[in-house]
């Protein structure tokens, strides 16, 4: 996998400058959010840190053989303990978990109830993580429900904010723009991503749009999604 220099500098301010912050990353369906992180997520586990991934829109076998799919294979990351995934997904969805020959590093809600999942997340405080990645933010408030999910955000964020780095991942257009807005306000940084139809077909862009810990670049960068990397203009 190889990686643009400017996608280091946008890695450096949300990862490394800033190591206690929690994200919102926002965009239409198929605007890169998703790859974009977990991009980011391989690049941590590669540096030697432990990352969290809250499998939400697919089982953990499906998100592993994605992610292999793209040249990322974290099976190794599971195996030594650097990768925890949280499987939110067969509960959610009522399927029985496909994953047996890795039932002992993989950790299951036993159930929906945010506040269970809010406990989860705190226990893990107590290991070194360096990243949490929530994906998606959207199906968690059609799963739990407006109430319930920001009882889920109320607590969760100021917990990771206090340990490591959080990535939210929300498709617009899910909730109301008076939602959206107030998740904005709660998040520490807002990652933005949008599309639009160029000269030649489909392009995807991405910006940092605010972030509370020091002054940033908010220009539109071009975010060009290959079949194993990614690149930022």
């Amino acid at each position: 996998m190889t990686l643009h220099k400017r996608l280091d500098i946008v890695k450096k301010l949300i990862l490394e400058d800033y190591p206690n912050a929690a994200f919102l990353h926002i965009g239409p369906v198929g605007s890169g959010k998703t790859i974009f992180l977990k991009h980011l997520l391989y690049e941590r586990l590669k540096d030697g840190f432990t990352c969290v991934y809250v499998c939400v829109k697919h089982s953990p076998k499906t998100f592993m053989w994605l992610m292999k799919k793209r040249n990322m294979d974290v099976e190794p990351y599971l195996k030594n303990g650097h990768l925890i995934l949280i499987d939110y997904y067969s509960l959610k969805t009522g399927t029985p978990p496909t994953y047996s020959e890795y039932e002992s590093k993989i950790l299951k809600l036993k159930s929906l109830d945010p506040v269970e999942f809010s406990v989860m997340l705190n226990e893990l405080r107590t290991k070194p993580m360096e990243f949490v990645y929530v994906d998606s933010l959207s199906d968690l408030f059609i799963t739990y429900g407006y109430k319930n999910a920001m009882k889920f955000l109320n607590i969760t964020v100021p917990r990771i904010r206090d340990t490591c780095v959080g990535a939210f991942a929300l498709d617009q257009g899910i909730i109301n723009k008076r939602l959206e807005n107030y998740l904005r306000s709660i998040f520490d940084g807002i990652v933005e991503y949008k599309i639009v139809d160029g000269p030649n077909g489909i392009e995807r862009y991405i910006r940092i749009a605010h972030f509370d810990l020091a002054e940033i670049d908010t220009r539109w960068h071009k975010l060009i999604i290959g079949p194993y990397n990614i690149e930022i203009e």
